[in-house]
């Protein structure tokens, strides 16, 4: 029987992630609660993550422990100073609050300026302001790729 789940969602998950293989709950030397959590053999380098495996609560918008790593990551000036990713957390998750206040599209446009690295913290000396970078986008040759973390999860559900 095709289902949406077992067609669309697999497929791409298996495009992006390469095939997954189910695994039986507490069978000795079987990972995970429901599915195998690494990078595959084939894909194109997304890694798959069960919704039960992510690491937040549903109601919670971002994965912070993913967020917290990619600004570590991306952002030499906040490396030194890890405090400084909890304020830009703090900065992010006011943005999704101030859809009640400002609406959804002038919030959809404050966080895809984030996503593009258009905003800028006092994070350089003299409290100069410095791009902050949720994502590389500079994919060159001389950059390195993989200091994105590509990740794959069907039902990524949010409960307010």
């Amino acid at each position: 029987m095709f289902t949406e789940s077992n067609t669309v969602e697999a497929y791409l998950r298996d495009l992006l992630a390469g095939p997954v293989q189910e695994t039986v709950p507490g069978i000795a030397g079987e990972p995970g609660p429901l599915y195998t959590i690494a990078r595959a053999a084939r894909g194109t380098g997304w890694r798959y993550v069960s919704p039960a495996n992510l690491p937040r609560q549903s109601h919670e918008v971002f994965v912070e422990s993913y967020l917290r790593d990619a600004l570590l990551r991306l952002n030499p000036e906040i490396k030194e100073q890890p405090d400084r990713a909890d304020e830009v957390i703090y900065k992010l998750r006011a943005i999704v609050l101030s859809v009640r206040s400002d609406g959804l599209i002038r919030a959809n446009e404050e966080m895809t300026a984030w996503l593009r690295g258009e905003r800028t913290m006092p994070f350089g000396l003299n409290h100069e302001h410095l791009p902050v970078r949720l994502i590389n986008f500079d994919l060159s040759s001389s950059a390195d790729p993989d200091r994105n973390d590509y990740v794959v999860t069907p039902q990524y559900t949010f409960r307010a």
